[in-house]
């Protein structure tokens, strides 16, 4: 296999049928239909930043493209060796051998596989149809290979709707296919990148946490609480990003409060309740001054978390809207989670009891429309909750 070759069409699997008679003037048609239909979707394509939206495009691209019934995009999984069905119209979550079938001979050859009739050839396994009740026709598959010849996975499209593929069909699709390599190139570098972002953020927020004895399971809880309270208000999905790689540097002042205070397990004294007060403070000290719009929100959330709705809060007693709307949000989040847990100083509360605190909050220690929003995503929190519980489980407090 040599690297830098571009697929070549094409590896039928049977004699193909002869191409139906056409004019010059209907094949420059359908070039155009096809190219402009191309250029459209490489135009959305490049824009996707994340990888499921993409794969959607990609699927919707090659589908009405080749005129095809279905279509599925296996990503390659270099550690297992497997292609993963990462997007299969009727199917999902499919994974075969990388180097098996029609899909791995594509990917090891690097060549467009087209084959007209899919029962007549005998790599195709008519159980795929048997368990998903679809009947295969017609199949035209190949590789997604970036510029440099690094193979992400394959395309596969089936049963062209009018009858087989022709070749002016992988003609078209390793055009498509290289447009889409590419594009999914980026994405996966996107997510590697934003997965980077929040290991990174987690670790540093855990060495606060840590002196405080909370968990990684905190951090995570308080992160995937915020985004869910957000998206329910009606924010951006990539402001609501924003807030859940922000949310877990809420205490990251802690690392400048005495550990006697923080491991303190009764009651806390005047002088030691002002130490604890500086750690919001604390918090946007560290995070201060920086030209990054994540970094930017963290310090609102570090100083203003604490602040309450009636503005009875602290470290500046900021009330109602003044507060910065993510710090408002992580303050339901992170005060639920808090209720919720086994601290050094107290139990987990029961669910009932923490949703009464929660509610009775409303309009003084939180914003109205944030426990409103609460309520309304309460089944996805309280799957967030048992998902990333901590062990060994302490019988709540009743």
């Amino acid at each position: 296999m040599t690297p830098d070759a571009r697929p070549t069409p094409s590896l039928r699997g049977t004699p193909k049928e002869q191409d139906p008679p056409r004019t010059e003037v209907d094949d420059l048609r359908e070039w155009k239909r096809r190219l402009s239909l191309l250029l459209d979707y490489a135009r959305q394509m490049s824009i996707r930043k994340e990888l499921d939206p993409l794969l959607g495009t990609v699927v919707n691209a090659a589908r009405e493209i080749l005129q095809a019934e279905r279509c599925t995009v296996f990503l390659l999984d270099k550690k297992k060796n497997e292609l993963w069905a990462r997007v299969a119209t009727g199917d999902h979550d499919i994974r075969v051998p990388a180097d098996k079938g029609i899909v791995g001979q594509t990917i090891m050859e690097r060549r467009v596989i087209n084959i007209a009739d899919a029962y007549a050839d005998d790599r195709f396994n008519p159980e795929v149809d048997r368990a998903s009740g679809f009947r295969t026709r017609s199949i035209l598959t190949a590789p997604l290979a970036k510029m440099r010849g690094e193979v992400l996975g394959a395309l596969q499209v089936l049963n062209k709707k009018g009858g087989p593929f022709q070749e002016n069909d992988e003609k078209m699709f390793i055009l498509f296919a290289e447009q889409a390599a590419s594009a999914l190139a980026n994405a996966q570098l996107y997510e590697e990148l934003q997965a980077a972002y929040k290991d990174t953020i987690f670790r540093l927020a855990a060495a606060a946490e840590f002196k405080d004895h909370d968990t990684r399971n905190h951090l995570e809880r308080v992160s995937r609480y915020s985004r869910l309270i957000a998206a329910a208000v009606g924010m951006e999905k990539e402001w609501c990003d924003r807030l859940a790689l922000a949310s877990p540097m809420h205490d990251i002042g802690k690392l400048g409060v005495p550990d006697a205070v923080l491991k303190k397990p009764g009651k806390l004294d005047e002088e030691e309740w002002k130490e604890m007060h500086r750690h919001p403070n604390h918090g946007a000290e560290i995070l201060a001054n920086s030209d990054n719009e994540l970094l930017q929100m963290s310090e609102r959330i570090a100083r203003s978390h604490h602040e309450k709705w009636d503005g009875t809060g602290y470290p500046t007693g900021l009330k109602g809207d003044a507060i910065p709307l993510e710090a408002r949000i992580v303050a339901v989040a992170d005060v639920f989670d808090a209720l919720t847990s086994r601290r050094c100083y107290k139990p987990a509360f029961s669910l009932d009891n923490a949703l009464k605190i929660i509610y009775e909050g409303s309009g003084k220690h939180f914003d109205p429309a944030l426990v409103y929003a609460f309520k309304q995503v309460l089944d996805s929190i309280v799957q967030v909750m048992e998902k990333f519980t901590d062990r060994p489980e302490i019988p709540p407090l009743t």
